[in-house]
């Protein structure tokens, strides 16, 4: 089997023109690490490897790109992603493509729905793309749906909050794919969450406060886990 692990950055915002962010470093690092554990390759892209002109979270989805086709199974993260320290568990042994967790069972489906009421399916996940696993044949039906109408809906997609995660959602629906089984939220599981020693992959997050409260960094978060152990 030959596997693949990939992340994607590209400056954005504050960060372009600037040395790569220590959190995207630190998780590149242990990405690698990972990566090599499993007997897999390790890419770490940038710029516009899917589509031209999209937001750089869309670009993961450079994955459905016939270059990528002598990959049996290719992992997707994003790059605030940590392996928890001690973790054996192969991500390409897992089931499902993605995680589908409470918030976007909810609150994104409906922003979803309510953004674009003519592309929204709550018969299909809208999945989290902070952590996919694609095998080839997945990756091939995706590709398979893309025409001229469908990178217009790229398009219109990209500028919201919904990128990679909308384009998804709509292929899913183009190609009627649908699986029961999702991927364990272990494999994407919150820095702000209990248990952290249960997680496979923590997501190092900002924690969530009530309006007006106090706003912490993910550096300082990510900086407190590996403090602790948890991470490296």
């Amino acid at each position: 089997m030959k596997n693949l692990i990939l992340q994607h950055f590209h400056p954005q915002y504050e960060n372009v023109g600037k040395p790569m962010p220590w959190i995207v470093k630190k998780s590149t690092d242990n990405l690698k690490r990972y990566a090599k554990m499993l007997g897999a390759e390790y890419k770490l892209l940038n710029g516009q490897p899917f589509r031209e002109g999209l937001r750089a979270q869309c670009q993961k989805l450079c994955v459905l790109n016939e270059e990528f086709d002598k990959y049996d199974n290719i992992a997707v993260f994003d790059t605030d992603m940590f392996v928890v320290n001690g973790c054996t568990e192969n991500i390409f042994n897992a089931e499902g493509i993605g995680c589908y967790p409470e918030v976007h069972r909810t609150r994104v489906m409906n922003d979803f729905k309510r953004a674009f009421p003519r592309l929204a399916n709550p018969d299909y996940p809208i999945l989290s793309g902070s952590a996919y696993s694609m095998p080839r044949e997945f990756r091939q039906l995706m590709r398979a749906q893309i025409n001229s109408g469908m990178e217009s809906v790229f398009q219109m997609i990209s500028p919201r909050p919904f990128v990679d995660e909308g384009i998804l959602h709509v292929l899913m629906q183009k190609a009627k794919f649908k699986r029961e089984t999702y991927l364990d939220e272990r494999w994407s599981y919150s820095s702000y969450l209990p248990d952290l020693d249960k997680a496979y992959i923590i997501h190092v997050r900002y924690t969530p406060h009530k309006k007006g409260g106090p706003v912490d960094k993910r550096d300082e978060n990510c900086q407190s886990l590996m403090d602790k152990g948890i991470i490296s």
